[in-house]
């Protein structure tokens, strides 16, 4: 029976030991990377996409990707940022935000104007800091909830307000999914 015993403890060792040299890996992995605002919006790290502005980007891919149904947009200026700080000590993928200012091509006014049931709405958009001087003032801004249930399928929150005479859409999304275009 002492045997028995013997052999458990050494088990038991055993197990620690592996467990304590997985715990290391998984903490010197986590040291590696850390999550900014371009990652938090999927984007690749890569800063070629800014402009004058830190965390303001024109890249279209990425927000082709989650937008698909804006069309072929002339130009965008967008920004992301992690939610709650991203912090460790909380399991899962953290929350992202991304706003940003899309120039309609001519073709996707005419279509999203007609497709979509838009009405007036008081008030400016609400965005990221980085975006809001992007942002035009003294816009009679549309919003569509049909629109929002096309882009979004009910699955994240997001807003998207349309000025069709200055050919721009201002979205403001939390969590968007990328879709294939």
């Amino acid at each position: 029976m002492c045997t028995g015993r013997k052999e458990g403890r050494l088990r038991i060792r055993r197990a620690s030991r592996l467990a304590a040299a997985a715990v290391a890996v998984l903490a010197l992995a986590g040291c590696g990377h850390q999550t900014g605002p371009a990652d938090a919006a999927g984007a690749p790290e890569s800063r070629s996409g800014e402009i004058g502005e830190p965390g303001l980007r024109q890249d279209r891919a990425l927000v082709r990707k989650y937008f698909p149904e804006l069309g072929d947009f002339e130009a965008v200026e967008w920004a992301g940022e992690i939610l709650g700080k991203g912090r460790s000590s909380v399991p899962g993928p953290s929350d992202f935000r991304v706003s940003g200012v899309v120039r309609l091509a001519d073709a996707d006014v005419a279509r999203l104007s007609k497709d979509h049931a838009w009405q007036n709405e008081p008030g400016t958009p609400v965005v990221l800091s980085t975006v809001r001087p992007r942002v035009p003032a003294s816009v009679q801004w549309q919003t569509s909830e049909d629109f929002v249930t096309a882009v979004t399928q009910g699955r994240y929150s997001a807003t998207f307000y349309a000025d069709f005479k200055r050919k721009l859409i201002v979205f403001d999304a939390i969590n968007p999914e990328k879709k294939a275009v």
